[in-house]
């Protein structure tokens, strides 16, 4: 069973690579892919928990609706990882990525992070009795 998880995990990981490679992310060596990966992860993953945040507390005190509050997530989640995306580019001089690419990712990130965040705003709906 391991290997099995292992061989999906190494061809999600493979096809990632290319899809950035196709987007116009360009990195010296696997090892900085892999850094850079990792990095990306450690750094975004507190900012799209403060991205989340913010809308679900101003849902919670009913100053958003709930479609307000998934497009503040969107713009909020897309903008912190945009600006990991342009920090991590700016430090790591073997990677380069396109504006426009880091900008389309961002946006995808984002809208893949949604489904996640409407699931916790229904949950929250139905705790408030709205």
């Amino acid at each position: 069973m391991n290997r099995i998880v292992g061989k999906i995990l190494k061809f999600i990981a493979v096809l990632f690579c290319i899809l950035l490679v196709i987007y116009g992310f360009q990195f010296t060596s696997v090892w900085t892919a892999v850094v850079f990966a990792v990095l990306f992860c450690a750094v975004s993953l507190p900012l799209e928990i403060f991205a989340s945040a913010i809308p679900r507390i101003l849902f919670e005190l009913r100053k958003l609706s709930d479609r307000t509050a998934e497009i503040l997530f969107v713009v909020l989640d897309a903008a912190a990882t945009l600006g990991v995306l342009t920090v991590l580019d700016y430090f790591m001089h073997d990677v380069s990525i396109l504006p426009v690419s880091a900008f389309i990712i961002a946006l995808v990130v984002a809208f893949f992070s949604l489904n996640d965040f409407t699931g916790k705003l229904l949950e929250k709906k139905e705790d408030i009795g709205e």
